[in-house]
């Protein structure tokens, strides 16, 4: 009996399993420590130094606010904290000539202030008219928020064209616009970018492989222009689930936060981490991270990822062949004249939507 006492106390040094009891229990100890750790940090960042800390907007207020996806959900939520804030010059980019009017009217009657709308496609638009018209603006604060969604989850393969628009637009597409704000951030003394990825860039995530893919991209770029120009301040945002026409989620929760909610912590957080997750009650989620490692936790997360599959076919029913992105629509309508010409049937289905 003393002697297995001995071994679970790790008192016993001479034996394998005693040395594998050791290991074991450093091993746990080390994880209770990152989880503790990431916990405290994420009280600090997001529940006490905000109440003595407000980040500093004074050398962005005569400068562009230049913000791409701001029509819609976080992009949208961003731009107005930042009004509130007292930012006064907004570039908003989307592809929505409606919805840009919408918020630029919003804009000025709520906060006087001065707006430029500039419609573009981010799965198909002209890059180098895009860099030459933002090379002529005194840019001094960035959003860079454009994503597109989907609304079932699928086995990567299985819909090429839904995989190859979250490719383009959430990777290359975003990851060419901050390329397009560099020159003329620098140009003029620098400033702050801050870039929306996800959680689920965080770590390879099946059923969503593309997206997963895509805003890990967003986390490697975002981290390595941070480095890079001594002037120019690069945050990278990875929240959770908010409550966006991309989630599908109406109302916030505990853990499904509003675009509202979450952008007032997320701005508290400038200056404070480079990256993050934006809210403290997504930071309290993530903890998981840290205390289990990825080769465990990828298994318990499967099941999660399949329900919420489910979930999406109880919301929209069997697969349609509905798209929403204009371009990919119009490639669709092409395709079925193709087959109807040749009396083929058309069979790719190709179900995704712009939220920017």
């Amino acid at each position: 009996m003393d002697y297995y006492r001995r071994i679970m106390l790790c008192d016993d040094l001479t034996t394998p399993l005693g040395i594998a009891f050791i290991i074991l229990k450093c091993y746990i100890g080390y994880r209770i420590c990152r989880t503790t750790f990431a916990f405290l940090s994420a009280v600090f960042i997001y529940l006490i130094i905000p109440l003595f800390r407000k980040p500093n907007f004074n050398r962005y207020k005569q400068r562009w606010t230049v913000v791409s996806g701001g029509t819609d959900g976080i992009g949208k939520a961003y731009t107005f904290e930042l009004a509130e804030r007292g930012l006064r010059k907004f570039f908003l980019i989307g592809r929505s000539e409606k919805k840009l009017e919408i918020v630029k009217e919003e804009l000025e009657r709520q906060y006087e202030a001065k707006v430029q709308t500039y419609l573009f496609d981010f799965f198909d638009g002209d890059y180098k008219k895009l860099r030459a018209d933002l090379s002529t603006l005194d840019i001094g604060f960035v959003v860079n928020s454009v994503g597109v969604g989907r609304e079932y989850l699928e086995r990567y393969g299985d819909n090429p064209a839904a995989d190859w628009q979250l490719l383009k637009v959430n990777a290359l597409g975003s990851a060419e616009f901050m390329s397009c704000v560099l020159p003329p951030m620098e140009e003029h003394g620098g400033g702050q970018i801050v870039c929306l990825s996800s959680s689920q860039g965080l770590r390879p995530i099946p059923l969503l492989a593309a997206y997963s893919a895509a805003k890990a991209l967003l986390c490697f770029v975002s981290d390595c222009i941070d480095r890079e120009y001594k002037t120019i301040k690069v945050q990278c945002l990875t929240p959770a689930l908010i409550a966006t026409k991309m989630t599908y989620y109406d109302d916030g929760s505990l853990f499904v936060v509003t675009p509202k909610q979450f952008t007032k912590q997320a701005v508290n957080s400038l200056g404070l981490a480079t990256q993050t997750s934006g809210c403290f009650n997504h930071e309290i989620q993530l903890l998981i991270n840290h205390l289990f490692p990825w080769t465990i936790l990828k298994y318990l997360m499967l099941p999660i990822y399949w329900h919420h599959q489910k979930r999406m076919i109880k919301l929209f029913g069997p697969k349609q062949e509905t798209v929403t992105n204009s371009n990919v629509k119009q490639q669709q309508q092409q395709q079925i004249n193709n087959n109807n010409n040749n009396n083929l049937p058309q069979t790719e289905n190709d179900l995704m939507r712009q939220t920017a």
